[in-house]
């Protein structure tokens, strides 16, 4: 099974092997209250309203969460479509899946693990946190979080960044008009989404990414995707919107009182 980047389809033909052009949402959740096909019509509507290319998620789950095992098992709302790597999946012949972790340090600080598909437990250190997933061979990127990079975790996640040249994350939920993170001047940044637990939220997967562009071979894409944020010098093309100032007040009351 091979998928053609620029019709998204899926081909038998070896010539279409070849994706030069992933639209990537960096930061994908799937909460358990999701409605699963309304989230994954979503995820590819709003991505494909970014040109060509081949829309694909980033997968975020927490410790615990199975989406991505689910799915390669052949669950899913969508009919799934096996790669020759472990890490990546198609589903409907035209979203492309990479697994991924989010992770919760003892200095409680998230940490993303790009193509990790195994658990890595919640409460270790930063630095084990990211040693373990580089061992694992995945991309560790620090997502930015309302109130996360200040203090004295701002100070931590500054200097991981510099100690080992980490790719740091930007997010669908900060408003735009606030000032830009200081960092971002300094790193590379991948855009996402990085959707609440909200239901409402299902519909805004895909609203806020990135390009990354190459020759990713359909067959390991999440090889090739790995391989090239690790190769990344600057800042990949972003796409899309953050929330805007009454919107992100939306989201935290949402969730204030969804607890």
């Amino acid at each position: 099974m091979t998928i053609l980047g620029t019709e998204n389809v899926v081909c038998t033909d070896e010539k279409c092997r070849v994706i030069n052009r992933l639209l990537i949402d960096g930061h994908v959740h799937v909460h358990d209250n999701y409605d699963e096909s309304a989230f994954l019509r979503a995820a590819y509507t709003n991505l494909s309203r970014h040109g060509e290319g081949l829309p694909t998620l980033l997968l975020t789950e927490m410790p615990g969460q199975q989406v991505f095992a689910r799915w390669r098992s052949g669950n899913a709302a969508w009919p799934v479509n096996l790669t020759r790597e472990l890490s990546s999946l198609v589903l409907g012949g035209r979203l492309l899946v990479i697994a991924g972790r989010q992770i919760v340090t003892l200095e409680r600080i998230e940490v993303l693990a790009v193509g990790c598909r195994e658990n890595i437990p919640n409460g270790l250190t930063l630095d084990a946190t990211i040693a373990a997933m580089q061992e694992m061979g995945a991309v560790p990127v620090l997502p930015w979080g309302v109130g996360k990079w200040s203090g004295e975790r701002g100070r931590l996640v500054a200097n991981a960044a510099a100690r080992y040249s980490l790719l740091l994350g930007d997010n669908a939920g900060r408003p735009f008009g606030w000032p830009r993170p200081a960092l971002f001047q300094q790193y590379v940044v991948l855009p996402g989404t990085d959707p609440l637990r909200l239901r409402s939220e299902q519909e805004r997967v895909g609203i806020y990414g990135f390009v990354l562009e190459g020759h990713f071979d359909s067959e390991r894409p999440a090889a090739g995707v790995v391989n090239a944020l690790q190769n990344l010098t600057q800042s990949p093309t972003a796409f899309g919107n953050r929330v805007g100032p009454y919107g992100f007040l939306r989201q935290q009351l949402g969730l204030r009182f969804s607890r």
